[in-house]
């Protein structure tokens, strides 16, 4: 990891057992995700030049180098630091980098880079290959290679299962109408027949679904002429009949076709993110009438 003193090691700080943690989590080199045809800046360039190729390609930090090699980073945080503190930055980009840049050779350990982007405020590092700057490893990039890890795995025959089946969240609407329990009723009315809807999703301050107040809900009161001005939840169904976000447009299907009503609500775990109505599934079968009729011809 050196390179003609133009790179350091920082100390971690981590106990020992969380490093064996890493090594074991994340095996591999600099060099199997390391990005090449690194964005660079030359010693004597204006301090204005790194900071519009920071800004037009999103970049927190530029690799300094001159005929030897790197010789620093100049990092958002130092120009920043600048501008707030002088009306006019003079000089070039050597003026403002940060001259001691942490780097790592492509031989080194993921999880040693891990533990150095874990530990410290920059988010990336240059990688050498035989003391020159050869690529460079961001945050992002060993989340990129890491997050395989954390994907949930289907049990095994399930994804064959699965194929060729729709899901509802394929087809559900997003960015639905929903009511809060403790409003007035006279708002889920006057919602309903504005945007002329059967039925509101009742929601808690989380998304998560406590019922539905409906057409007919709303009809029942409007004919009882005991009944006074209250909340949703008063007068709402609590009963709901909902899917999952990962269950099949089939079984959707079969429940509208058993049932009269005309929608219903899409979750993930409890929480409300969608909505499918009769009609969803009419235009979905109408576009994709073969492979309807393939999972009929399956059926029991």
């Amino acid at each position: 990891m050196d390179n003609d003193n133009f790179s350091q090691t920082i100390n971690s700080g981590q106990p020992d057992s969380n490093l064996a943690l890493l090594q074991r989590n994340m095996p591999g080199k600099a060099e199997d995700i390391m990005k090449c045809g690194v964005i660079t800046v030359r010693v004597g360039q204006s301090v204005y030049e790194a900071i519009k190729i920071m800004v037009e390609e999103s970049i927190s930090g530029l690799p300094v180098v001159d005929e030897r090699g790197l010789v620093g980073i100049i990092s958002e945080k130092d120009v920043l630091t600048s501008l707030y503190n002088a009306e006019f930055l003079q000089g070039g980009v050597e003026d403002y980098m940060t001259k001691d840049a942490v780097g790592f050779d492509v031989e080194d350990a993921l999880s040693d880079i891990c533990d150095c982007l874990t530990n410290n405020h920059f988010r990336k590092v240059p990688i050498f290959n035989q003391g020159r700057l050869a690529g460079i490893i961001s945050r992002a990039d060993i989340i990129s290679a890491s997050v395989h890890r954390f994907k949930r795995q289907r049990p095994a025959g399930d994804s064959d299962r699965h194929k060729d089946t729709p899901l509802a969240r394929d087809i559900m609407k997003c960015g639905l109408l929903t009511v809060k329990g403790q409003s007035p009723i006279s708002e889920a009315m006057e919602l309903a027949v504005t945007h002329n809807i059967s039925g509101l999703p009742v929601v808690d301050d989380y998304m998560n679904l406590v019922g539905i107040i409906s057409e007919k809900d709303m009809l029942k009161l409007l004919y009882n002429p005991q009944t006074e001005p209250g909340n949703i939840k008063d007068f709402m169904t609590k009963q709901v009949v909902s899917f999952n976000h990962d269950d099949s447009l089939f079984n959707i299907c079969d429940c509208f076709i058993d049932n009269n009503f005309r929608s219903v609500p899409i979750l993930n775990q409890s929480r409300l993110v969608g909505i499918i109505s009769r009609a969803d599934i009419m235009v979905y079968i109408l576009k994709n009438k073969s492979g309807i009729l393939k999972h009929s011809d399956a059926r029991p």
